[in-house]
């Protein structure tokens, strides 16, 4: 009986080291020539017809659309890795007709370090006991001395 315990604890163990994939955004087939955003006739309209609405519209520009497709894994509790990354973009002029098109993959991105410093602020730092017990024996605050409320 402990030798089927054990086998199923080992066997239940083990799914938590089954990698997880997923994709993430939709992938444009540039290589299907139906689909390929001819530059000078396509429009926007042309181009959410044959696309759907973009991941994402320029901030500063809003004749930038850009397609996002990606694929994670990730192994157990490790963090995510990256292992395929595709970006299309349509630059579009001023009446709405297909300027340019580029497309990034996963080597065009940078990795970017975040700043990680906190603002300090003013009063006393309390540590974990401190914020546990910190209102063991302390009454209510609409009770009065004697432990009732007041009328």
């Amino acid at each position: 009986m402990s030798r089927v315990l054990g086998l199923f604890l080992c066997l239940t163990m083990l799914q938590a080291c089954v990698s997880v994939r997923s994709n993430h955004g939709y992938v444009l087939e540039r290589d299907q020539p139906e689909l390929v955003a001819e530059i000078g006739l396509d429009t926007k309209e042309s181009v959410l017809a044959k696309y759907g609405e973009p991941s994402l519209i320029g901030t500063f520009n809003r004749d930038s659309w850009y397609y996002l497709n990606s694929a994670d894994s990730a192994r157990a509790f490790f963090r995510p890795s990256t292992q395929r990354r595709t970006v299309v973009a349509f630059y579009f002029d001023d009446e709405g007709t297909v300027l340019e098109t580029d497309e990034y993959n996963l080597d065009d991105g940078e990795d970017l370090q975040l700043v990680s410093r906190a603002t300090p602020t003013r009063g006393k730092e309390l540590n974990f006991w401190e914020q546990l017990l910190g209102n063991v024996g302390q009454l209510p605050g609409g009770l009065g001395a004697q432990g009732q409320a007041p009328r």
